[in-house]
Order: structure tokens, then sequence, then C-alpha cells
């Protein structure tokens, strides 16, 4: 416990004793980076020009090496060094300040050109490319006109003023970055350095430095007239390369081809999407089409294991690692196992592989729940339109029986009246009886209607309703035929609406009307009052939201429904004060396109 409090009490630079550096000195060294770099670079350039094995050199470039591991961009400066890195880094230090011959400062100067080179081409570029582009020039120049002829090749005698140049003019380019713009927040930013530009810049270096030293064959080993010629090669070589790789002529270039080497086209991730969608396109059970994905997974050679849990169901392959990857998509949780701990850009393939699993299988899901929806409101449509074919036939039954309860019990002459109006009538509702069963058993056949003429049709309604204060009217020629069905349906609802609206007015006076002159047209309208706008929307197309006793419209619904597989168009004509009218019109055949 006493340690502890020990501890704890102890500042901040001693509790960081496993860093390298303490904190407050690492945040001095992120801010004067600029200094950092531009001290790295002329210790170096001591180190270059000075006496070949000398102790003089091999100061400078241990001062140079010291400031190269304060800026080194392979670490963040503020995470602690792993021992192991640290006696690398060491390692190599001693290993060039022991045996400084020409090939370990060409080498040298080489991974630092990479090193460089990769600063320029990362995310921050923008602000900072020219400034590491001078540290850039500054290290080729060097490298090509000084070390690899005096460090590499031996040539004691180098072209007249050249040496004047290096070692003293040279430098002076490096004092155009204390003016160019650098942020010292971009060093210090997750993106260190872009490891693949460095590793092709440092390729061109070694690349471009042996080339110089093969074509001193061509010119009879002169050196500076070998470097000259690898570089025009070199420059038309790129020149080449960059006009195959963007041309402006409507020709893709290489850069299509090599993007579609990268998108792996052709490749097995390609092959595995396209079966993937094509066990969507053939299994339509979202529990079958998992396991044969999960399939098509268990191919890849680097996945040992998976499992997964879904609404539909759960299941596993293989065996279980401690390197697992847990993605959870929608409804679906999978779990896969590697035997190996998976770099970045394999966990992204593997969530990409993961996601298009559970976006197809989520789409799944949701077209079985389409289908269900689809098949209930079927099942619904169909029930609601036989209970109100059956209301209909009760309702018929019921003024019947009205209108015999309403005569006098001891009237023969009644009695015999009503007696002809069930023979007249009991025919018709047997058959409305026989259609509305025939519908309950062929669903499909609903739309199947006895045509009647009209003017049976409209003697058999007058019959029907002769106890009801009703105004009928008929015009037109009336040996054409109708659909009984359909227009009793309509009649019937809405006379029965009327029959609820007359409970609150009384005075309603009701008319029918059938026209058969220019048409097929039934008219039913009222003298009350008009249908209130937010009802009149939802007319035919939803229910109405009203109250219990004006009911829910369910009727009209189903009846303009009918009417309109029948080709006929149920519609309010009129909603005024004193006229609320509702109308069932053929409809004019449609013109061809």
């Amino acid at each position: 416990h006493t340690r502890g409090a020990v501890r704890r009490a102890r500042p901040d630079a001693v509790r960081m004793n496993k860093k390298i550096l303490p904190r407050g000195f690492a945040e001095a060294l992120v801010r004067g980076r600029r200094w950092v770099i531009l001290g790295m670079l002329l210790s170096l350039h001591a180190g270059l020009v000075s006496a070949a094995g000398g102790d003089f050199q091999r100061v400078w470039m241990l001062v140079h090496f010291g400031l190269f591991l304060l800026w080194q961009p392979l670490f963040n400066t503020d995470r602690e060094l792993e021992a192991f890195a640290a006696l690398l880094l060491l390692g190599i230090g001693g290993v060039i300040l022991y045996a400084v011959s020409g090939w370990s400062q060409v080498l040298w100067l080489a991974i630092l050109i990479g090193i460089m080179g990769g600063k320029v081409f990362t995310a921050q570029a923008a602000r900072r490319t020219r400034f590491y582009l001078v540290a850039v020039f500054y290290l080729f120049t060097m490298l090509l006109l000084w070390t690899v002829p005096t460090a590499l090749l031996g040539i004691n005698v180098l072209p007249q003023g050249l040496s004047i140049v290096v070692e003293f003019f040279l430098p002076l380019s490096l004092l155009a970055m204390l003016f160019l713009p650098f942020r010292a927040e971009d060093e210090a930013s997750t993106q260190i350095f872009d490891f693949f530009y460095s590793l092709i810049v440092f390729q061109l270096v070694v690349v471009l430095v042996l080339g110089s030293i093969a074509a001193m064959r061509v010119t009879e080993n002169q050196y500076f007239q070998a470097v000259v010629l690898t570089v025009l090669v070199f420059s038309g070589a790129l020149f080449a390369l960059a006009v195959l790789w963007a041309p402006r002529t409507g020709f893709g270039g290489l850069r299509t081809y090599f993007s579609r080497y990268l998108l792996s086209v052709g490749m097995p991730f390609e092959l595995w999407m396209r079966r993937i969608a094509e066990l969507s396109e053939a299994d339509s059970s979202p529990a079958r089409f998992l396991e044969s994905a999960m399939a098509e997974v268990e191919r890849f050679p680097w996945i040992v294991g998976a499992r997964w849990q879904s609404p539909e169901g759960n299941g596993s392959f293989g065996r279980e690692t401690e390197h697992e990857s847990r993605f959870h998509y929608h409804q679906l949780e999978a779990v896969f196992y590697t035997g190996i701990r998976l770099s970045p850009a394999m966990f992204l393939h593997l969530r990409l592989l993961a996601q298009v699993i559970g976006e197809f299988h989520e789409g799944k899901r949701r077209e079985n729940l389409l289908k269900q929806h689809a098949y209930m409101q079927a099942v619904h449509e169909t029930g609601a339109k036989l209970t109100h074919d059956i209301k209909n036939l009760l309702q018929s039954l019921y003024a019947l029986t009205t209108a015999g309860l309403a005569r006098a019990e001891n009237d023969r002459r009644s009695k015999s009246e009503y007696q002809a109006m069930l023979e007249r009538q009991l025919p018709h509702l047997a058959k409305r009886l026989q259609t509305t069963l025939d519908k309950l058993q062929n669903p499909q056949d609903g739309a199947a209607n006895v045509m009647l003429q009209a003017a049976t049709w409209w003697s058999e309604a007058q019959t029907r309703h002769e106890h009801e204060p009703i105004e009928w009217s008929a015009s037109g020629e009336l040996a054409a035929t109708v659909p009984s069905n359909l227009f009793d349906t309509v009649l019937e609802n809405c006379l029965e609406n009327l029959r609820k609206k007359k409970i609150a007015e009384p005075n309603l006076t009701i008319r029918v009307a059938l026209n058969l002159g220019d048409g097929v047209r039934l008219s039913i309208t009222d003298t009350g009052n008009p249908i209130p706008s937010g009802a009149v929307e939802q007319l035919f197309n939803a229910p109405v939201s009203s109250n219990r006793r004006s009911g829910l419209g369910i009727g009209l619904y189903q009846a303009a429904r009918q009417a309109e597989r029948l080709g006929f168009a149920l519609r309010l004509s009129d909603n005024r004060a004193g006229k609320v009218t509702f109308e069932l019109a053929k409809q004019a055949a449609k013109r061809a396109d």
C-alpha cells in the first residue's frame, strides 16, 4: 500500500519510466521538428564531405544518426519503444558508424530519400510537399554528384568547381526549408509516412545509381556523362509511362488495368460475390440462403470456423480459435475464426463479406414478410367481400320480413300480396346466395357476375324496396344487360348507409335513377347534408375515419374495387347540401397508344 502511495506521488516524467522520452520533451520535439530535420541534413553533409574513415566523419555521422532518431517517422515519439526496436536501430547505427564505407553511405542516403519521398505523398502532402521536396533534391544531388563518385567509385579528380559547389553552395539550398510551410501537427498525425511510396522511391534511387554505374561502360568510364545519360533515359521512360498511364485520347490507359487488378477482377473474391448473388436468386428461404452463403465462406483457406445467429436459426462450421472477428448486420450476428490475427486490410475484406451476406439475408427476410402481408391482405379482402355480400343478403331478407310484419295479420289480401312478393324475391335471393357460395369456394372467380336485362333488374329492385319511401326513375333502353351482382352491391350499400343517415335526418329524401341513354349509369341521391371533406378524401381508397354510427366505408371500398374489375367506376359525383349523389357508370374504353 505504501509503495502504491509513493508511486502515485511521483511526477509524470518519473511515472513514464517505460517510455524513452518524457512527455514534455516529446511535445517540444514535435514542435521543433523543422530544426531537427535541418540539423540532421546539415550534420549529414558535414559527415559526407569530411575525410573518409576519419574520426571527424564518425563524429558528424553520430550526430546525424542521433538527430535522425529524434526525427524518425517510424514510431510516434510519445509511445513506448520496444526493446527489440531500440536495439535494432542502435545496431544499424553502430554498423554504419563502424564501417563507414561507400556502399553503407549510398544505402543510407537511399533510405533517407525513400523516407522523405514517402512523407511527400501522405494525406497532408499539400501542406509540406515543397518542404520535403527540397530535402529530397538535396539528398539526390549529394548522392549522385558526391557520394557515389567519391565514396563508392573512388574518383579523386572531379570536374572543375564541382567540389566547391557541393561542399559550400549545395547546403545553402537547405536554407529554403526555413521559409517553406511546415506544420508540426502534421508530423504528429497517425499517418506517419506512405510505406509503398517510400519503397518505390527507394527502388528508383537504387536503380538510378546502379544504372549510372552500368552506363559507364558505354561512356568509357566517364561517370558524370553516365549519370546524365541515365537521368535522361529515366526521364523519357517516366514521361512515356505518364502518357500511357492517363492518355487524353479516349483510351483508358494503364491505370484502368491497374485499377482492375487492385479491384481483384477475376479473382476469388469476385467469383464468391457472383456465387452469393446466384444463391440469392435461387433460394427464397433466409435460413437456407444463410447456410449456402456460409458454405461458400468456408472455402476460403484463411477461415477455419464460423458461427452465426439469426431469427431463422443458428449454425456453425469448423473450429473456434482465439482470433475471432464479430459482425452484426440487421438481424444477423456472425463470428468468423481465423488461424492468425487478421491485418487491417484482411479485416476490412472480411467485414465486406459479412455485410454482403447480412444485406442479402435481410432482403430475403423482408421478401418473405411482404409475401405474408400480401397473402394476409388477399385473405382479408376475400373475407371482406364475402362479408358484405352476406350482409346485403341479410338486408334483403330483413326488408322482406319487415314488409310482411308491417301488414295486417288478418288481411288476406295483404297476405296474398306478401306471398307473391316472396315468390318473386326468393329465386333472386337464392341466385345471390349461390353466387356468394361460389365466391367462397373459388375466390378467383369473385369478379364473375350474372348479367340480367336492365328492365328485369330494375323491376326486382323496386319490388324489394317497395315498402321504403324511395323515388325511382329510369330512362333509356331498358333492354340492355347489366351486371346484377355489382348493381345489387352498390344499391344495397348506398341504401344501408342512407338508412343510418336518415336516423339523424328524418326528412331525408332518397332518389334512385337508372340512365341507359348515353351509357350505363346508376345514381343514388339524397337530400341530406354533404359528406365531410376529410371523409371524401378517404372514400373508395381506405377506411373512413368517422364515428361508429356512420360506418367505416368498407362496403363502398369493396364495391368500388368490384366495379373497377368489371369496367365500371363508382364515384361521388355530387356532394352539396341537399344533393349528395353516388354514381356507378360504365367507363369509356381506353384508346390504344
